[in-house]
């Protein structure tokens, strides 16, 4: 089977020379065809189905245009080059009958060749691809085990940020139940504070030197004064002859103070009986038992009656102070009240015989302290009222001088009441309770 072979040379002399004598001695082996320019290189080779092209070295033909299956030679001066352009050479300058041998050749052997390149390209590309196949199983193993690891690592951190919001959560609720426990027994030990001082309310009494000198006003006032949401006043009147009805708006009670002052001297009294018998003025807010001719049941009372009156008040763990207007003389009772009370105001005048009364008042009152190994003497205050300059102040060794009010000339009770209750006073008698 002869092969097809083309020719491109640009010395169109040496062409023809070459085709004749390539014609007449390899006409058994090859069939020469001529190509006259490089734009006909495709062209030549699919009409003739050529089997190898020859090109001139020196004409700049694109090669690329020959297909695989034809064998492309480089013409040559040079004896020496091997490969051209990646081609086989095959130098001009020699004789035509080793020209056309390794036309031949080249010719013969290139499907053979072709098919090694090819088979070396396929193995190469399986090799390639192999090597690829494996190097993207290592990426995808690397890639997962990365992956893992992240995911390991993310479902460590989120397993160690969710023990230590546990952690944080349980510490904030031991905290917070730490508090609440905190806040509870603060809560209870306050509550049981003021019930502990509730069952034994802080005792203010006013007592007048000596009669019309103003304790029932001063006492109330007291009272109006020191009136607070924070803690619970009671108003009690001693007096035989009250005047709780010149200042108080009355109203009905279920149990009247004659009966709970006779319950208290039986011993009997109730707390509930002392709440059924408070009332609560409308005008002032002042809670208070109203005393309404009580004159006897006040006189036989005593100091054990007083003192049950005061312990039935303390059962009702409901009062902090209790603000007391006495009768100005010195009864058992009024012993009994002193031996109770946190501050013994004496309301005087100032007047030479008011102060002469104080002065034995303060001596009787030091004597029981002699008698009954008491300093009762540093709870007892003076009080003067209705001072103006005919009054002098008395100065009494441990006794102290509470305040001095002037003469209030006002036409109603209710104006003297209200202007008694400005007077700065009362504020410092009463001390506050503690929380």
């Amino acid at each position: 089977m002869k092969i097809k072979v083309a020719i491109l040379e640009q010395d169109q002399n040496y062409q023809n020379r070459l085709l004749v004598a390539l014609r007449e001695k390899f006409s058994d082996k090859l069939e020469i065809f001529p190509c006259n320019t490089k734009e006909d290189i495709a062209g030549e080779v699919e009409a003739h189905q050529i089997k190898v092209f020859a090109v001139n070295q020196m004409i700049d033909a694109d090669l690329k245009v020959i297909p695989e299956e034809c064998a492309t030679i480089i013409l040559t001066e040079m004896r020496t080059a091997d490969k051209i352009k990646d081609c086989d050479t095959v130098c001009k300058y020699q004789k035509v009958h080793d020209i056309g041998m390794q036309l031949y050749k080249i010719g013969k052997n290139h499907d053979r060749l072709l098919a090694i390149k090819k088979e070396k390209e396929r193995r190469e590309l399986k090799e390639r691809l192999e090597r690829e196949r494996k190097e993207e199983e290592e990426r995808l193993r690397r890639e997962k085990e990365l992956e893992e690891e992240r995911k390991r690592l993310e479902a460590e951190r989120l397993e160690r940020e969710r023990k230590e919001e546990e952690e944080r959560l349980a510490a904030q609720r031991a905290r917070e139940e730490e508090e609440r426990k905190r806040q509870e027994e603060e809560r209870r030990a306050r509550e049981e504070k003021i019930r502990a001082r509730r069952a034994n309310p802080a005792l203010y009494v006013f007592l007048p030197v000596e009669s019309g000198e103003g304790s029932s006003l001063a006492s109330i006032a007291c009272t109006i004064s020191n009136l607070s949401k924070d803690y619970n006043i009671l108003y009690i009147d001693f007096t035989q002859y009250s005047k709780m009805g010149r200042f108080f708006l009355q109203n009905a009670t279920g149990n009247e103070y004659a009966e709970i002052l006779t319950k208290a001297y039986r011993d009997e009294l109730t707390a509930e009986d002392v709440l059924k018998g408070i009332s609560i003025d409308v005008r002032t807010g002042i809670e208070y038992i109203n005393n309404n001719n009580c004159m006897y049941e006040i006189g036989i009372l005593g100091a054990e009656g007083f003192d049950n009156f005061m312990k039935a008040i303390g059962s009702t763990e409901k009062y902090d102070i209790v603000i007391m207007n006495m009768e100005s003389m010195l009864s058992p009772m009024t012993y009994a009240a002193l031996k109770r009370a946190s501050k013994f105001t004496f309301v005087g005048s100032g007047l030479a015989d008011s102060n002469n009364q104080l002065k034995k008042k303060v001596d009787a009152i030091r004597k029981f302290d002699e008698a009954n190994h008491t300093h009762k003497i540093n709870h007892v205050n003076i009080l003067y009222n209705k001072f103006d300059r005919k009054c002098t102040e008395l100065n009494l060794e441990k006794v102290k001088v509470a305040g001095v009010i002037p003469v209030i000339k006002e036409k109603t009770d209710t104006r003297m009441l209200d202007a008694m209750v400005k007077q700065p006073v009362f504020k410092e008698i009463i001390d506050k309770p503690e929380d």
